[in-house]
């Protein structure tokens, strides 16, 4: 899709309906995990919860493979060169194949230690260590399912992404309870089965993504001595891609921060808490294809020269993701403790988290700027900016303003709460101001350049 012309409300919709509908799925499918993780006991699942910082630094440089991959190939296609789009897609492939492989090693020999830090022994290390230890050395296939699909993303292609996202929510209910309880010759794998399960499933969307690719018209430039190492492309991979893997560390860094100020406030907090922040993020659910949309929208324009289309784009995105996070700031506001009472039936868990998701009415709107002006940053292939902002908001300052209202101001709970939104209130006012002058900068330097040609 030439995303370069047309009407821009149209091409962000139908590229980010799919994308949303293939993020819920795979949260559904993240939800299928831990349905089946309960069901064999309460130690698998808690080894699940105890895996999900080790497995988030694999799925972070993932992400991030994946982001960079698609800023770079936009670029080349909004320049009309299909051929160097097709070289960088083979040589960000490789790249993401040789880094993950080396991340999953890391991790399958770091990850005995870490567990061990947080507490588990005996049978409930055995039993972390035999979900993550499976995940860790087929990292690079959990990498190649994001990274191959970031050329039809490039491309303005969600749809097929979110076909293969349906279709392994529905084929992850079948084979878990096969292989975490057993099915004719198979035998019961427990945990270790859930895992193999998700491995099984990735390699199937890398095969069904993978044809597709190579259906597209950019990939008959594809020859074999593109294979060969290219340090330029590296460069411009890394370029991308670790800024934006960097960044999604960081928001785990920035949910730890969170979580150790309200664990001050004991188990009642904990639990409102994770059971609020579900919430928010199933709510923020429909902006997210807006963010992949936007990504592609802005890369194709930018390596095109078309400022003024990326501006359009941005402040076009932030007008639609505001419209779908009033009505989802609506329902907080009014049926915030209504939804809380499906996970829980502690009134003073319901009380708490009710009062954080009065907080996130108002926030899912202010991170609509911050996460459009995110992708914007990714497209302009300025992704380190973002990382910079993203270090500050998440990891630098929260622990002083959180113990600031909640400590200083005796403020309690509610004070962390305040914490959070006054530091995204401001951060998404300085980010938008930033991107605002950068584009500006780009539209000025090209009417200069048109002006010295015309000379």
């Amino acid at each position: 899709m030439d995303l370069t012309q047309g009407n821009i409300r149209e091409q962000l919709v139908r590229m980010a309906v799919p994308a949303g509908i293939g993020m819920l799925f795979h949260t559904f499918y993240n939800v299928t995990d831990t349905f089946y993780a309960g069901m064999i006991n309460t130690e698998a699942l808690a080894a699940l919860s105890i895996s999900f910082p080790v497995f988030f630094i694999l799925l972070a440089a993932a992400v991030g493979f994946s982001q960079g991959t698609t800023a770079i190939i936009s670029n080349y296609l909004g320049s009309k060169n299909e051929k160097k789009a097709s070289e960088a897609y083979v040589q960000s492939l490789i790249y993401a194949l040789i880094f993950s492989t080396a991340i999953g090693l890391i991790v399958f020999f770091a990850s005995t230690p870490i567990f061990k830090f947080f507490g588990a022994q005996d049978s409930f290390l055995n039993t972390s260590l035999e979900y993550m230890n499976v995940i860790s050395l087929f990292a690079p296939i959990m990498t190649l399912s994001l990274v191959v699909n970031s050329i039809l993303n490039a491309s303005g292609d969600t749809k097929k992404n979110r076909n293969i996202m349906i279709f392994s929510f529905f084929l992850n209910i079948i084979l878990n309870p096969i292989l975490c309880f057993g099915f004719l010759f198979i035998p019961a794998l427990g945990v270790k089965g859930i895992a193999i399960s998700t491995v099984f499933v990735e390699l199937l969307t890398i095969f069904y993504l993978g044809f597709h690719a190579l259906q597209l018209p950019i990939m008959k430039n594809f020859k074999l001595n593109q294979c060969t190492i290219n340090f330029q492309y590296l460069i411009d991979f890394l370029k991308q891609s670790v800024p934006a893997s960097l960044n999604m560390l960081m928001i785990a860094v920035g949910f730890f921060v969170i979580q150790k100020f309200v664990n001050v406030y004991g188990s009642s907090a904990v639990a409102a808490y994770g059971i609020a922040l579900r919430i928010e993020q199933i709510i923020l659910l429909p902006s997210i294809g807006l963010n992949i949309a936007l990504l592609s929208i802005v890369g194709q324009n930018y390596g095109a020269g078309n400022f003024d289309r990326i501006e359009k784009s941005h402040f076009e995105a932030i007008k639609i993701g505001i419209g779908l996070m009033t009505v989802g700031a609506l329902i907080l506001f009014f049926f915030g403790d209504f939804l809380v009472k499906f996970f829980t039936k502690d009134i003073e868990v319901i009380k708490m988290a009710d009062s954080y998701l009065f907080m996130a009415a108002f926030l899912t709107i202010i991170y609509q700027f911050i996460h459009m002006t995110g992708s914007v940053f990714q497209g302009l292939k300025k992704p380190m900016y973002n990382t910079i902002y993203t270090f500050f908001r998440l990891g630098v300052l929260p622990p002083f303003i959180y113990h600031f209202y909640s400590v200083t101001l005796e403020m309690g709970l509610i004070g962390v709460w305040w914490g959070i939104f006054s530091i995204n209130a401001v951060f998404a006012v300085m980010i938008f101001i930033h991107i605002r002058k950068i584009i500006v900068g780009l539209k000025l330097n090209k009417i200069n350049r048109a002006q010295t040609n015309a000379i």
